[in-house]
């Protein structure tokens, strides 16, 4: 038989000055939030009914901060409440009757899933812009003609020191950012390639592309140009008749 050295009302006591003295840390403003079972002491709630609160889609109860638990340890232990949030919260509730309460807990509920929809729109607002934008700019990876360089309109992404790059070959963070902020112009190669770039590493990829797009395109003149001399010289060196026979 283990022995022990204290009643469970004894430890109750202890546990419970500690959490005070918790509480009173963070009303002198030492600390900036407690655990969350001081937050339950504040509240005048058992701790079990926090972290139902908590689990509740969406959450019900003040806003707490969630950090990542050790191995081994209750997810709960790692749950703070800002003791600010905590007067707030529990200073909204002061006064009302036990159906106010319950209105006030839907109106917060319905509330915060508002802002869950609200951002749900956002993120598949996002997400159809980039999918239109990689629907109209789906040429990037193929700028083998001077056209697509010198006629054809892209989407990119601007930046504070200049052009970051196309829409399509930038990291999902950074093309967010350039939506978000409205960092984005519409223009050909050409266009983008006289501007200033936030690096020279992004540009000359597309440097590279836009000089064999133009050197193709010099080269199919050159051809044309060379066919045009010999059909010329050939004109000229047939006899006459046989160059007014050609006519019938």
């Amino acid at each position: 038989m283990i022995e022990v050295v204290r009643s469970e009302e004894e430890y109750r006591a202890l546990a419970d000055a500690a959490l005070d003295r918790e509480l009173e840390r963070a009303r002198a403003g030492l600390t900036p939030s407690v655990s969350s079972k001081a937050a339950a002491r504040f509240l005048g709630v058992h701790f079990d009914t926090l972290g139902e609160w908590r689990r509740r889609s969406p959450p019900l109860g003040p806003a707490f901060q969630k950090g990542a638990g050790g191995v081994g340890i209750g997810s709960n232990q790692h749950v703070r409440y800002f003791y600010a949030d905590l007067v707030d919260w529990q200073a909204a509730r002061t006064g009302k009757t036990a159906k106010e309460r319950r209105l006030a807990d839907e109106l917060e509920r319905l509330r915060q899933q508002a802002r869950e929809l609200e951002l749900q729109l956002q993120l598949i607002t996002l997400k159809d812009e980039v999918a239109r934008m990689t629907r109209r700019a789906g040429r990037v990876l193929a700028l083998t003609d001077a056209q697509e360089c010198l006629t054809v309109l892209h989407d990119w992404v601007l930046g504070a020191q200049g052009v970051v790059g196309h829409v399509l070959t930038l990291p999902f963070s950074n093309l967010s950012d350039g939506l978000e902020n409205g960092d984005i112009f519409v223009g050909t190669v050409e266009e983008v390639l006289l501007s200033s770039w936030e690096s020279t590493e992004a540009r000359n990829i597309f440097q590279s592309e836009v000089n064999q797009a133009l050197s193709c395109l010099i080269g199919s003149m050159d051809h044309a140009v060379a066919e045009q001399r010999a059909k010329d010289i050939h004109a000229r060196l047939l006899p006459a008749p046989l160059r007014a026979e050609t006519f019938f």
